[in-house]
């Protein structure tokens, strides 16, 4: 073969390899394509094809801003039929996973913060990842989206967030949407700003503020 060579960063294809599992049949795993959508973003295609009639699908856009941010994005369908139609041990499975990263450079803006961790899904994916004995497993998937600010020279701060775990097995969701915190650090009203001597009992009284609001809510995943 002859290979272009390329300096930099090109998009191409991603060569794949075969595989034979006893559920799935004859594979073609690793198929896909890598393109490149600009200088912050890329996305990585992949697609298994398998002779009993299963299939899934990866798509993995990542993007990264130097000295700002950075982050991940992972999206899986597959739909797998396991063992021959008709058989007592057929199975049919169709499912979806979802995970997201992010994280924030610290001096992009000081005193604001930003993180995402997400992994979500249907209940039934982890089970039916082929060769992977860990996801097949693990029955937790749990979420994390947190926002804060800091106001410079001012005593107070805000935090917002969002939440998620899931139980596999038992097929519950449970959601925090949103859990909103609102802090004020105490204050001394009656303190003036250039004091001498010993302070008045009334210059120690301070006043402070702690407020949370939360939205809770499960259901099952059918």
């Amino acid at each position: 073969g002859i290979y272009p060579l390329h300096q930099g960063r090109h998009s191409g294809f991603l060569a794949p390899s075969f595989t034979s599992n006893q559920q799935l049949g004859l594979g073609l795993e690793g198929l896909g394509y890598y393109k490149i959508l600009s200088d912050y973003w890329d996305v990585i295609v992949r697609g298994n094809l398998y002779s009993y009639g299963g299939w899934s699908m990866n798509i993995n856009p990542r993007y990264m801003k130097r000295y700002r941010y950075s982050g991940r994005i992972a999206f899986d369908i597959q739909h797998f039929n396991y063992n021959f139609k008709g058989d007592p041990d057929f199975v049919k499975n169709r499912s979806f996973n979802v995970q997201w990263s992010h994280s924030r450079d610290s001096k992009a803006r000081p005193g604001v913060s930003f993180s995402a961790n997400v992994n979500a899904g249907s209940s039934s994916y982890n089970a039916f990842v082929p060769n992977d004995p860990y996801k097949n497993f693990s029955n937790q998937l749990s979420s994390s989206i947190v926002y804060a600010k800091t106001w410079k020279d001012k005593p107070y701060n805000l935090t917002v967030s969002a939440n998620h775990n899931q139980n596999t097995l038992q097929k519950l969701i449970n959601i925090n949407l949103p859990d909103v915190a609102f802090n004020v650090n105490t204050l001394y009203p009656f303190r003036k700003k250039e004091s001498a001597g010993t302070p008045k009992w009334y210059e120690n009284l301070g006043i402070g503020y702690s407020g949370n609001a939360k939205s809770l809510f499960s259901f099952y995943d059918t």
